[in-house]
């Protein structure tokens, strides 16, 4: 996985902008419709699960990216990987749940759309291993991230590659370490800052991706404020684009 300075450099620019862009997003209260939990699942009540997905996804995707700029600008790359994993996993995510909810509610399924989006909205792990062992609809188990990169490949062709690299800088391995040193003879390491970077491509590829399907979740849920700033971003992305294209 490698990528030119150039590349580098388009990358962390339409980053940049993504992170001006969601910071100033401001996410109106949501209501919750008066379904009681053994009435059927109505539209109304799909539309805001989506959009209780959608909202603190734009938040949190906001603090991965501008936190990433920041990292970036203090020549931080081992930890931009890091959260750049993360950030990468949280489209992988948005692409998946937009997928499936859009086939429930193609179907006029809303059961089956309300059961997906369930633990979307409220499992964890965490809690399930180790507080709540018994799988419940109070506790119900989210579906593991693997899942969700393996359905990215639709759209991020080195899906599984790209996370599984970002992985790698995660955990004390020798990807990790020679980050940090070189051999400088067969019996010599001396320790030096040689970060070589190749991950703000698959970083900002995915983001796009990520933006398109919070985009295309917000349309479903019949949302407008908060999408109409979502299109705002991508469409300066494409200018950008078209401004810096040699």
């Amino acid at each position: 996985m490698t990528a030119t300075p150039e590349d580098n450099s388009l990358s962390v620019s339409m980053l940049r902008l993504t992170a001006e862009h969601l910071k100033q997003i401001k996410l109106p209260q949501l209501v919750r419709p008066a379904v009681g939990p053994d009435a059927p699942p109505t539209i109304e009540l799909i539309h805001w699960a989506v959009q209780a997905y959608c909202f603190p996804w734009i938040r949190h995707m906001s603090a991965l990216v501008n936190g990433i700029i920041l990292l970036t600008d203090s020549d931080n790359k081992a930890a931009v990987r890091i959260v750049g994993r993360s950030s990468f996993e949280f489209c992988a995510h948005a692409y998946y749940v937009k997928k499936h909810v859009k086939q429930h509610i193609d179907a006029k399924d809303l059961s089956a759309a309300w059961n997906f989006l369930l633990p979307i909205g409220t499992g964890s792990r965490y809690i399930n291993e180790f507080h709540h062992p018994e799988e419940s609809e109070l506790f119900p188990a989210p579906p593991h991230i693997s899942k969700a990169v393996n359905c990215f490949k639709e759209v991020m062709a080195n899906g599984m590659e790209d996370d599984s690299y970002l992985s790698e800088f995660c955990h004390p391995n020798t990807m990790t370490f020679q980050q940090h040193y070189r051999w400088t003879t067969p019996y010599t390491i001396d320790f030096v800052n040689q970060v070589a970077f190749g991950a703000f491509g698959a970083i900002a590829g995915s983001s796009v991706h990520g933006l398109m399907a919070i985009h295309e979740l917000l349309k479903i849920s019949n949302e407008r404020q908060v999408n109409g700033a979502i299109v705002t971003l991508l469409e300066a992305i494409v200018d950008q684009h078209r401004e810096d294209k040699p």
